[in-house]
Formats: structure tokens, sequence, C-alpha cells
């Protein structure tokens, strides 16, 4: 089930249109085997191609492994551990998350629930109902594979729920966690269609409002989001997804005069405003498991190849539900080469077994040092260097690149935890010249340092401070780029030596300009202004000869100057 998930994931990635650069090569070319591409890492803003190898596997396995390690780490203290230690070290090595899932993580990071306190918080999350919750929840299926439904959905939607909200997200994650629960359950081999009315049979069991019994402040939340009723749009949604299971039964009964892509383009999964949902997603993976029992490897290919839809996930899903319900030799030679392959069997083995030795979630205090620590260290790291994670593994350093795109380059490190798992993480992303980039010789010199991690060229040393500022994260983005590092932090404050900045409580956040500056003299003002520039910040960037202001946060602008210059 697992190493399904992976394959389909990697499968469907390169045709995943939002992350493909280029066109991909023509199947004949490339049909039985995986293959190296590339994509887009940046944003449209700041465009970073990465190489893609082959089998290399996206944010849907990730966040897989992710819940995997939380259960195996903490035991039955696993949300804890998801929201302390997974969520927020998710951003720093993620290749394609989505936004909610992204703006979930850095709420978990800033120990804030992922619903928030503020009303635009909370909109965007009970506004998500997309397909990263379904995605990931194999792991529990595993663990309560011989228990009650029950047990195993309360454990899917508190799970769900740390990233979103939508009923949709909710149940298309209960929905595709039962048609796992129920596959694995049914010996080979599987029947043609069995799998639909299988699921359509459970409706009493998935449909049951599990949300109920998350925690209370959730469920203010939620009745603030819904006025007309959190509770009817569960229903609403429940007889959506029955309706859709019930056109998948037609569909498979009309047999070969139905083809897939017909059902996937006729309910919105190759259309952009819908082909992520939660549902739609959990649905269609199991109409094209029902259908492809008998040829499971076409039944992972078709959603991989859909043009339009949401191609890795898709895949991933159904190929999780196959390898639950037909084993893992149908995989062939996938099954052997995807990226981390060896790593994944051995979760699932642990997870079929009670965890005996579980460590106890680390403090908020504990977890943002940690982080801290790694990311101070991973910019110094030489080849072959051992770092320890935030989420307490041992990894080394095996693979260091630069990656450059027309005016923006970064910094690519592969890590290799200890159990096995294969770690991309790109930092320094900034704006260079052209000109630099295209022209500048390839000597002995400049190639070793196309393997080092940004290392910001300039010191400096705080001359004035201000203290509360609206989004702690971002404003200690803008110091790291003009060289200060800070020694310690806590929940919600980061000192530069006599400086302490904090995050403002929600009633002090201001929308005006800001009352106060912090002055920073600076050895080269010059490289120091390319790369805030580059960052985007939303404050206007205002240039007088050798200074510059920026507006790094509502509470605060950065008055940044040469350090040899008499101002100074």
């Amino acid at each position: 089930m697992l190493l399904g998930a992976a394959v389909g994931d990697a499968m469907g990635w390169p045709y995943e249109r939002r992350d493909r650069t280029r066109s991909l090569p023509p199947l004949s070319q490339v049909s039985g085997r995986f293959f190296a591409w590339q994509r887009m890492a940046g944003s449209r803003f700041r465009p970073i191609l990465e190489e893609i190898g082959p089998g290399e596997y996206s944010d849907d396995t990730q966040m897989l492994i992710a819940v995997a390690r939380a259960r195996l780490s903490a035991g039955d203290d696993w949300l804890t551990w998801l929201q302390r230690v997974e969520w927020p070290f998710f951003p720093d090595y993620e290749r394609g998350a989505g936004a909610s899932v992204k703006r979930a993580c850095r709420a978990w990071e800033k120990h804030e629930a992922a619903w928030g306190h503020r009303t635009d918080d909370q909109e965007k999350y009970f506004s998500a109902g997309a397909n990263g919750a379904a995605m990931r929840i194999a792991p529990h299926v595993i663990v309560h594979h011989e228990r009650p439904f029950g047990d195993l959905a309360a454990d899917v939607v508190r799970d769900a729920a740390t990233t979103h909200g939508h009923p949709r997200a909710l149940l298309g994650a209960l929905v595709h966690a039962y048609a796992l629960w129920i596959s694995l359950r049914q010996p080979a081999p599987l029947a043609y269609g069995w799998l639909v009315e299988a699921t359509l049979d459970g409706l009493k069991d998935w449909r049951e409002p599990v949300w109920q019994g998350l925690d209370q402040h959730w469920r203010d939340a939620a009745a603030k989001a819904f006025p007309s009723d959190y509770e009817r749009a569960w229903d609403d949604t429940v007889q959506e997804v029955e309706d859709l299971l019930s056109s998948a039964r037609s569909s498979l009964d009309s047999g070969a005069l139905s083809a897939p892509s017909a059902f996937l383009e006729e309910h919105g999964l190759t259309r952009t405003r819908t082909r992520g949902s939660g549902t739609l997603c959990a649905v269609a993976a199991i109409y094209l498991a029902a259908r492809s029992a008998a040829g499971p490897e076409r039944g992972m290919a078709v959603p991989a190849r859909q043009e339009g839809a949401d191609t890795d996930t898709l895949a991933s899903m159904t190929a999780s539900l196959l390898g639950a319900g037909l084993g893992q030799e149908w995989l062939g030679s996938f099954g052997r080469t995807v990226q981390d392959g060896a790593l994944l069997i051995t979760l699932a083995e642990k997870l079929l077994r009670p965890v005996s030795e579980t460590l106890p979630p680390p403090s908020h205090d504990e977890v943002g040092e940690a982080r801290s620590r790694f990311l101070h260290e991973l910019d110094g790291a030489d080849s072959r260097a051992g770092l320890l994670l935030p989420d307490r593994r041992q990894a080394r350093v095996v693979a260091g690149t630069t990656l450059t795109s027309g005016n923006w380059t970064a910094q690519r490190t592969q890590l290799l935890t200890a159990d096995g798992q294969n770690l991309f993480i790109i930092r320094g992303v900034q704006r260079v010249e052209a000109k630099r980039v295209q022209e500048a010789p390839r000597t002995e010199v400049a190639q070793a340092a196309e393997h080092r991690p940004f290392r910001p060229a300039t010191q400096a040393r705080l001359q004035g401070a201000y203290l509360p500022v609206a989004d702690i994260s971002r404003v200690t983005e803008a110091l790291t780029a003009l060289g200060l590092t800070a020694p310690r932090r806590g929940n919600d404050w980061v000192s530069y030596e006599n400086l302490v900045i904090r995050q403002a409580p929600a009633g002090e956040r201001a929308t005006g300009f800001p009352a106060a500056q912090l002055r920073v003299a600076i050895s080269d003002v010059q490289a120091a202004w390319e790369r805030l520039r580059a960052m985007e910040f939303e404050g206007a960037i205002q240039r007088d000869g050798s200074a510059f202001w920026l507006r790094v946060d509502p509470h605060l602008i950065v008055a940044v100057n040469n350090a040899e210059s008499p101002a100074g």
C-alpha cells in the first residue's frame, strides 16, 4: 500500500501541469520505467529549475512518511508530534505542497492552530477542501487494519484537521481510508467493481460525523466559519460522495463502453477549480482501482497521465488502493526503483507492530531551538557532514548543487537520513546579474563553490531596536538575508545580542505605517539591497546613495547603511 502510493506519486508527478516546465518524452520512450525531468521549484516571481531524478516522489509521499514517523516516534501521542515536530519542519524540504498545507505548517511553526484566531485565517482553513489530507492517511490504516473502522476514522479526522477544515477534505480522507481498510481485509483476487460496491455498502460507517470528536476550539471555529451549520454542510457532502459513487457504479456497469478518462472529465477531475477536491479524488481513485484489478499497472498509468488532472495525487491514491488489495508484485521494476522504497517497506512493517518504545514530544522551545540549530548548521555544512534533523533523525550531506534559472540562483543540499530517506533542501534563493551567471569563468574555485550552500558574505552589527512585530518569521528571514544570526529564541521571540524581537499578540497587530526603525550597519550594501529586493517584501524599498530603507513588517522598517560611512 505504501509502496504503491509512492510509485503512483513518482509516475504522475512529471505530468502535473503546475510543476512541469516543458514537454515530456513520448510515452513510447518511457513506457515501463521512470525518467528524469525538470520542475519549477520556485515561484513565478522567483523561478528556480530543479532536476528531478527517475522515481523521485513529491510532497504526497513526503507527508505520508511524516505521518508514519509521527506514529512510530510518539505512539498514542502521535498528533502532538505531528503538530509540533513534523509540520513545522515540512516546509524546509517539501516538494510541491499546496497552499493549504504550507499555510497550516507555518501556523503550527508559530505554535498556533491551523484554524487560527483571525477571521481571514479561519476562512482560508475552512474553505480548504482539497486532497492534501486524503493522500497521507495510509499509515493510520495499517495501524488499525484489524480494528473497527470507528477507531481508524477518529485518527484520520484528527490528522486531516491539522491542515484542512472543509467537509470535502475530511470526508475525502475518510472515504479513502475506508476503501484502503476494506481492501486490506478482502482476500485477492478482487472482483471487477467490487471496491465501489463495498464503499457504498460502508456508507453508514464513513458518513459518521466524527468531526464532533475534535476539540472544542476547533468546533467553535467551525461554527463561526459555517453559520448555516457545519453538520448540514457535512451531510450535503456525504450526499455528494454517495451520488459520485453511484455514478461510478453506473460507469462500471457499462464496462468497455465507458472510458475512464470520460468519467474523470465528466466529474471535474480535469478542471482547475475541482480537480484537487478531496472527495472527487477519493471516489475517482476507488473507481479507477475497481475497474483495474485485472490490469493494475494500467489502472495506475491512466490517472498518472490524464491531461489536466492532479496526476501525482490521483495516481498515488489509486495505486495505494491497488497495493492494499493486490500486494506489491504487480509494481514490478517501479516498486524496485522508486525513491526510498526500502524505507517505505520498513515503515509498513513497523506500523504493523505495536510501538514499544516512544519519545515524548518535545516542547515548543525545544522544537524551535532544534530547527534553528539545524538550519544554521546546514548553511555551513560541507560534503559528508553529519546533521541532527529537527525530527531527531541523524542525516548526512550527500550532495550540494547550485540551481540557476535566468537571473535567479539557489543552493540545493541533498541529505540522506539514517533510516534511508532522501531530503532535498533548497535555500538561499537570490537574484544575480544574468551576465555574471552566463559568463563567469569556470575555474576550479568557482566549480567547488557551486557545491557549497549559500553563506552571507557580509558582517553586520545592530545599532538600534524595536520589539513587537506582526510576523516574526518574515522579519527573521530578512535579517538572515542581511547576515544577522539569532543565537537564542523562544516560543514567540528571537534574540539578536541585546535586541529581542517578539511576535505581537493579535490585538496589537497594526496595519498602518510602522512606528520604529531597526538600524543595521553592513559592509556590502549593494549585495544586501539585491538580496532583499529578490525576497519581494510587500513594503516599498527606498534607496538613497549607500543606504536604503525597507518595510519588512507592518511594525518595522529596517534602515541599512554602509558600515564604513560616518552615518554608521
